[in-house]
């Protein structure tokens, strides 16, 4: 076949159309307290830390699907998870006000692994501050 046929192929519609890529799968983990300044841990969600995303949607979904919430301890500790999955928004925060709230603080924290969950537990976080976690959840 000639390059003007093919051309002329594409030219009549015969191509299917160009749609643009979603754009990068991320999440951003802030952990913090109130008036505190906050520490954060970006995550790579389609290559590094797919692992830890796929953890970290899964607890923010069964935090969505709880119809009701006790009271929790009310220990200080507060997690805002933000960013794009597969072209949508996606937001999700908590607190230990409620036995929900801690469920998710703790499971967030132990997807982000041990040395993440422990610069947010023990560094004063400063303005900023950032970290890189690739952690695999476990398997099962």
């Amino acid at each position: 076949m000639s390059v003007a046929a093919v051309a002329a192929g594409c030219a009549d519609g015969g191509a299917a159309e160009r749609t643009e890529p979603p754009p990068p799968s991320r999440l951003t983990v802030t952990i913090g307290d109130e008036g505190a300044e906050a520490f954060r841990v970006p995550l790579d969600c389609d290559v590094a830390d797919r692992a830890t995303c796929a953890e970290i949607l899964a607890a923010l979904r069964e935090r969505a699907g709880r119809e009701s919430c006790g009271p929790g301890g009310g220990g200080p500790g507060r997690i805002v998870v933000e960013g794009t999955i597969e072209g949508a928004r996606v937001r999700g925060e908590a607190d230990r006000a409620t036995d929900c709230g801690e469920r998710l603080y703790e499971w967030v924290l132990d997807a982000l692994g041990p040395a993440a969950a422990a610069s947010a537990a023990t560094a004063p976080a400063r303005s900023g501050t950032t970290a890189s976690a690739s952690a695999s959840s476990p398997a099962g």
